[in-house]
């Protein structure tokens, strides 16, 4: 019998998401509601709204279901994401974007996959992509996709949450960059069910991949498809920082 109730947070950042807003927010109840079910845990949703310029704010408070934080500035997803950790106390932690959602198994399947295994920094699952996308990008992405994984605060904390540089914020890549990290520092294990799904928006992430996920990887890079993004200076340095900072941990820089 486990001493007390694990507790969890699902984090969820917000801009201009007025058109998807109650979908995601319905799909973490709804999951919320599922793993309880199983496991006594108390779970919050903590919404941090990015600046917003349409009705986001007022839906949530509406919605009643979840906590609304609201950034002074707008400052992106990667110091979104961390400002709802830091303004939260949940030992685990779920990412979700306001346009996106999670199955009612999400939850439970990662909770109940780390509290079985304390050798666990993390865990993630399969995402269903709602777009047309060769089998090459499949496994990648879910390498590195914002929403289908669950890991332990203390790792979050390690590796200093998501990058938060504006040269980040502009294309997009915070993400990658924070489950990189992860990889390369902590034990980890993949379950290999679908238990989300990511969504195209207009000019968001995968909006922007649509051309270059419907090849193979051989034929993206022969053919020079522009996927929209870009590595500046300033994400190279935060990259090296940030990897560095990872092998110093790891005890493989003094």
């Amino acid at each position: 019998m486990r001493a007390r109730s694990p507790t969890a947070t699902v984090i969820i950042p917000a801009y201009n998401a007025a058109k998807t807003i109650l979908r995601t927010l319905d799909s973490a109840a709804a999951a919320i509601e599922t793993c309880t079910k199983s496991i006594p845990a108390e779970i919050e949703i903590v919404v941090v709204d990015d600046k917003s310029t349409d009705d986001t704010p007022d839906i949530v408070t509406a919605w009643g279901g979840a906590r609304l934080l609201r950034n002074a500035d707008n400052r992106g997803a990667g110091f979104s994401r961390n400002e709802g950790v830091r303004q939260s106390t949940g030992a685990f932690l779920f990412f979700l974007d306001a346009d996106d959602v999670f199955y009612a198994t999400h939850i439970l399947t990662c909770l109940d996959a780390l509290l079985a295994d304390d050798s666990l920094g993390y865990v993630f699952t399969r995402v269903r992509i709602d777009m047309p996308m060769h089998e090459d990008w499949r496994t990648s992405l879910d390498e590195s996709c914002p929403i289908n994984f669950c890991l332990r605060r203390v790792w979050h904390d390690m590796i200093l949450g998501f990058p938060e540089e504006p040269d980040f914020r502009t294309h997009g890549t915070e993400d990658t960059l924070y489950r990189a990290c992860l990889r390369r520092l902590v034990k980890h294990k993949k379950i290999n069910v679908e238990t989300c799904a990511q969504f195209a928006s207009p000019g968001n992430a995968l909006d922007r991949q649509r051309e270059k996920f419907r090849h193979a990887k051989a034929d993206w890079a022969s053919k020079g498809i522009d996927d929209g993004f870009r590595m500046t200076p300033q994400m190279e340095e935060a990259a090296l920082a940030r990897f560095t900072h990872v092998a110093r941990l790891k005890g493989e820089i003094i």
